[in-house]
């Protein structure tokens, strides 16, 4: 029957008794409804009433704690920004300065054995570096002491002294940018000798980079020193200290801007609960004088506070009544302090009060203001949910939806949720559609794909087929299409068993990640694991091809670990679950100098630091990638450790060896380990080009400036 014979039987006389009884059951359902504005008006008054009492009740209480709460929040907070603070203008500046130092000496890239020259070289590395005040060297065997400081003004001098000659006297000259100098005298006590200086002998009971406590140096201003003891690389034998002084100015200046209420202020204590000279804030106030005096009794909670520890304490000085909190930070060199913040208690607490009768003043007038509104807004809302209501139903019938219709004693709600659910069930199968695992578990989870991202430390896999297109030539398109999918087949399963996620497949290459969406805690090693086992399983795949008579080939991978963006990447419509940044590109890098250096795994040196002790590498080059000024100590991934060859580790032995001669600047040396480590492991196509090159550098030499970075003209 169609639409138009079957409307008017609807309509006929012998459906009127069936639509009385529907009717006369509605007025049964709806018989306990109750109106939209007497709802909204009742509903609104008991919950203003209930929540002035509530807050009357428990206001006071519930302030005064979370007051005290903030304070502590606070505390940590500003210990947080203030040890990055220190970070940022101590620690960055000294240790890598201090380290690099260290690490040329012991590599003869420093005129250790000419201080005059020496002592120039560091006049150019303070110049710049904006935050190291002075820079020196103390010798062991001779006492001897060079130094290069700056003033003020930018004035860089060079400073020389031996326990030997004029008495240990300083011997100092303006060094200017010309390379002229001019003798000034910074009138230093005679007799000076750095072997005897608190610094030094810090210095040689560690081996690396440690700070000494704050102190007030010979001219005046406090500050501290940052040392790193220069050893023997083969005896271990004590060479000599380099040091590095900070002035705690900059310290000081930040700990001023820093404070709570009107006369509250944050201070830094020594670890020993003591105020450290030169790290308070500028001005004296009443509240660091009531501490001072405090300090005494307090001393024995602050020192017993574990690292990243917090505490509070109240006392009372000059009849006021102070709230002191404290929080332990510390930093790497053995640096470390006590942020304390103090602040009378009745400026919290008169706060608490004034705003609580404020409140409830506030409270009243809103509820007298909300019954009136309630009134008219509940009536005009009434009336136009009524009429929104009918068309919501029309609409809703229009659509087919499993789902019954809410239940509700409010009779507007209850049309409206009706006709929203179903026309939400017919909507919900044209919705977006996107068919990959991670929104599928988001949206399992109740939870709704959003642009976005997040910075995270990850490790980048990238993946390519040596010769892939002339291999595929030849092929038909369909059997290409099959030959790859198996390939990428076995290389997603082997990923994903290790933890990573496959971002995309670009033609025969695979780009993936570690460590998103999922925390992969050893996210690098797992990643190295990752690419020896798709080497192995692709292995096995050449011995099936073999049998079955289809080409073989093989794959290279680079790995890169690094900070990038990752999150829904695109527009609010259509976006990816991908990975962007520097380090991204850098992978993508380093899996193309696989095919200069004849390896199948490359990896940068942040994947070999991150990845632990548990893999056997190789040392390749220092390489500026393509699109990169900065070189990258470039590493072969050669296995786990105990599963390589012994012959294959001697090989590399040989080649490193090589590979530090090269960096020293003796190629002839370098060359011939190179073709040494060559002859081991006749296959190693690294070994020949870097003795190429090394012979080539013997020929024609290098730059003054060389570094030993090799720029990559590929990708």
């Amino acid at each position: 029957m169609s639409i138009q014979e079957s409307a008017p039987a609807a309509l006929a006389p012998e459906s009127a008794a069936p639509r009385a009884d529907a009717t006369a059951v509605e007025r049964r359902q709806h018989r306990w409804w109750v109106t939209l504005r007497v709802t909204i008006l009742s509903v609104i008054l008991i919950l203003l009433l209930f929540t002035v009492f509530v807050i009357g009740l428990v206001g006071y209480r519930t302030t005064r704690a979370a007051l005290t709460d903030l304070v502590d929040r606070y505390v940590q907070v500003t210990a947080g920004s203030t040890a990055r603070e220190i970070q940022s203008a101590l620690i960055d500046s000294a240790e890598p300065t201090l380290a690099a130092l260290r690490d040329m000496a012991n590599r003869g890239l420093l005129p250790m054995n000419d201080p005059d020259r020496l002592g120039h070289f560091l006049v150019e590395r303070l110049r710049y570096d904006p935050n190291v005040d002075w820079l020196y060297y103390g010798y062991q065997a001779s006492g001897r002491f060079v130094a290069a400081t700056r003033r003020p003004d930018g004035t860089v001098i060079l400073t020389q002294s031996s326990p030997e000659a004029n008495e240990g006297r300083w011997v100092s000259t303006i060094v200017e940018r010309s390379g002229a100098e001019v003798p000034i005298d910074l009138g230093a006590p005679p007799g000076y000798d750095p072997r005897d200086r608190p610094w030094y002998r810090q210095a040689v009971e560690h081996n690396e980079v440690t700070w000494t406590a704050p102190y007030r140096f010979f001219d005046g201003p406090m500050g501290i020193t940052a040392t790193a003891a220069v050893r023997d690389p083969a005896s271990g034998a004590l060479e000599g200290v380099f040091g590095a002084d900070l002035l705690l100015d900059q310290v000081g200046e930040y700990v001023s801007t820093l404070g709570i209420g009107h006369s509250g202020h944050v201070f830094l204590l020594s670890p020993d609960g003591r105020l450290i000279e030169g790290m308070q804030p500028r001005s004296e106030s009443e509240v660091q004088e009531a501490l001072a005096a405090t300090l005494d009794d307090l001393r024995g909670r602050i020192a017993a506070l574990a690292p990243n520890g917090a505490t509070r304490e109240s006392f009372d000085y000059g009849g006021v009544r102070y709230i002191a909190s404290f929080s332990r930070s510390e930093l790497t060199g053995g640096l470390g302090w006590v942020t304390a913040i103090v602040v009378p208690e009745h400026e919290l607490m008169g706060a608490a009060v004034e705003h609580l009768r404020t409140a409830a003043e506030i409270g009243l007038l809103v509820l007298l203001i909300a019954v009136v509104v309630a009134y008219f807004f509940s009536r005009a809302v009434a009336r136009s949910l009524g009429t929104i209501a009918r068309d919501m139903e029309q609409i809703g019938r229009f659509q087919l939806s499993a789902q019954p219709a809410p239940h509700s004693r409010i009779k507007e709600i209850a049309v409206v949720s009706d006709a929203v659910d179903r026309m939400k069930a017919s909507l919900r199968s044209f919705g977006r559609y996107v068919p990959t695992e991670l929104v599928r578990d988001l949206l399992a989870r109740g939870e709704e794909a959003r642009l976005g991202g997040e910075t995270r430390l990850m490790t980048i896999h990238f993946s390519d087929i040596e010769g892939f297109t002339s291999i595929s030539e030849p092929l038909p398109p369909e059997a290409v299409v099959h030959y790859l999918a198996e390939y990428l087949d076995a290389m997603t399963g082997v990923l994903r068993a290790h933890g990573g996620t496959i971002d995309k497949f670009m033609g025969d290459g695979i780009m993936a990640f570690f460590n998103a969406p999922n925390t992969v805690p050893d996210h690098a090693a797992a990643a190295c694991r990752a690419a020896l086992e798709a080497q192995a399983t692709l292995g096995r795949l050449r011995e099936r091809w073999q049998a079955e008579g289809k080409p073989q080939f093989r794959a290279r991978i680079g790995l890169h670990t690094g900070e990038v963006v990752v999150g829904n990447i695109g527009t609010p419509e259509r976006f990816a679950y991908t990975v962007i940044g520097d380090a991204v590109n850098l992978a993508s890098r380093l899996e193309g100098q696989n095919k200069a250096y004849g390896t199948y795994i490359c990896a940068s040196e942040d994947v070999r630091r991150a990845a632990g002790p548990e893999f056997e590498w190789r040392r390749l080059d220092r390489v500026a990638v393509v699109g990169r000024r900065e070189g990258t100590e470039i590493y072969e991934l050669l296995g786990e450790r105990g599963a390589v060859p012994a012959d294959v580790l001697r090989a590399r032995d040989l080649y490193e060896q090589a590979l530090d001669a090269y960096f020293a600047r003796r190629f002839d040396e370098a060359a011939a380990g190179f073709r040494a480590a060559a002859g081991a492991c006749p296959d190693d196509r690294a070994a020949l080009k870097m003795a190429e090159r090394a012979e080539d550098l013997a020929s024609y030499g290098v730059a003054e400036d060389w570094d030993g970075v090799y720029l990559a003209r590929s990708k």
